[in-house]
């Protein structure tokens, strides 16, 4: 489990900076709309995103998280097929569906958590990924990014 984590909304230059000011034990300077997490690493998003791509039907579409940078192996960037999933449970037809896949989650081995934890997490995750979208039909170089360091 990582230490410090969290997903933000930014272009690839500002991921980079808000990155090594964290690996340097300095607080970024980089204002960007900022979700933590309680010290999820990357393998458990990408366990997120594989519950998430079955729970959309979103077949063919991978879950693993990018590395942005070969000396920065804390920073990650959500793919664009991953983000659209997310961004559609944000909206879900059946508002079970977050409810469940919090719990699904949740229970995974890789987790060593709650629903009560995991659920509102999703939630916030979910409606990041949308605001994420949104940033991008403004600014194609607008992503959403995972950062995790131990």
């Amino acid at each position: 489990m990582a230490n410090y984590s969290e997903f933000f909304i930014a272009d690839h230059h500002q991921a980079v900076a808000r990155a090594k000011a964290r690996e340097s034990g300095k607080s970024p300077s980089i204002d960007v709309p900022v979700l933590p997490t309680p010290g999820l690493s990357d393998f458990e998003i990408e366990v997120l995103g594989e519950f998430a791509v079955k729970r959309v039907h979103a077949t063919g579409v991978a879950a693993e998280l990018s590395l942005v940078d070969i000396e920065l192996d804390t920073l990650f960037a959500v793919p664009d097929a991953l983000l659209e999933v997310f961004a559609e449970l944000n909206a879900p037809e059946d508002p079970e569906d977050i409810v469940e896949l919090a719990a699904e989650w949740a229970a995974a081995e890789e987790m060593e958590s709650t629903p009560e934890v995991t659920e509102p997490l999703l939630r916030a995750l979910t409606a990041m990924a949308a605001a994420a979208l949104s940033a991008a039909e403004g600014n194609a170089k607008m992503g959403l990014f995972f950062y995790s360091a131990s």
